[in-house]
């Protein structure tokens, strides 16, 4: 495991949202199973199901980005194309079920008590925390509120993708946080679990960067790779 190099003091930790703040996965989950006892049931497992998902997911949300779709047709299409890979015909109104099922869930989440314990001691050595994260501002928002991150950190360090006109991994967008935040890059550590938008694209910006993941990537160009956020404090000095 690679330390945060020498001599260099960070004055400001980044988090990705999905997949690192809370686990996205689980959400997906218990909206499959839910899923699965009405009529549109699939016979495929839910690993099956989200690899497929989570690729149209991609394309959709670029086709929002791109201004060629609203949130919801983008939230509605990607489901409603993932059932029909599966040979499985739904409706906008079967599709709306499956996102207020994932709402659903989405509103119970909450911040890991490891989590919290880093953020807080980052904090007390007046660190600045922020969060960067590729979404629609509204869905963004209200996960970053379910979770309580206001608490912790304050709303205008919510650095949302739709809102700055750009996404990970692109420069522009970690040029623009460095120079909000008015810190020197070098002095910027992000956390995220994709490491082509949170890893690489941290690193091309000139900031440190953890890969929150179970396994590292063969020759990662991430400072270091934990899905443990105890052992991040172990990395980061005075914390």
């Amino acid at each position: 495991m690679k330390m945060i190099e020498k001599g260099i003091d960070m004055k400001a930790i980044g988090f990705d949202l999905d997949d690192t703040l809370y686990n996205r996965l689980t959400i997906y989950e218990e909206t499959y199973r839910d899923m699965q006892a009405t009529d549109h049931h699939l016979d495929v497992d839910f690993e099956t199901f989200n690899q497929v998902y989570a690729e149209f997911s991609e394309q959709e949300y670029q086709a929002f980005m791109a201004g060629k779709k609203t949130e919801a047709a983008f939230k509605n299409d990607r489901v409603i194309e993932t059932y029909a890979h599966f040979g499985h015909e739904i409706d906008q109104a079967t599709a709306k079920e499956f996102n207020q099922l994932k709402n659903h869930y989405q509103e119970q989440l909450s911040l890991s008590e490891d989590l919290v314990a880093l953020m807080e001691a980052a904090l007390s050595k007046g660190m600045t925390l922020f969060v960067l994260t590729n979404g629609t501002t509204e869905a963004q928002i209200d996960k970053l509120a379910n979770l309580g991150v206001d608490q912790l950190i304050d709303r205008d360090k919510w650095y949302i993708s739709e809102s700055m006109g750009g996404s990970k991994p692109q420069r522009k967008v970690f040029d623009a946080i460095a120079a909000d935040l008015n810190v020197a890059p070098q002095e910027i550590l992000f956390v995220g679990d994709d490491y082509q938008n949170d890893i690489e694209g941290a690193i091309k910006a000139g900031w440190q960067a953890i890969h929150y993941s179970k396994i590292e990537v063969p020759n990662t160009v991430a400072t270091c790779t934990t899905d443990d956020f105890l052992e991040m404090r172990t990395l980061l000095k005075n914390l």
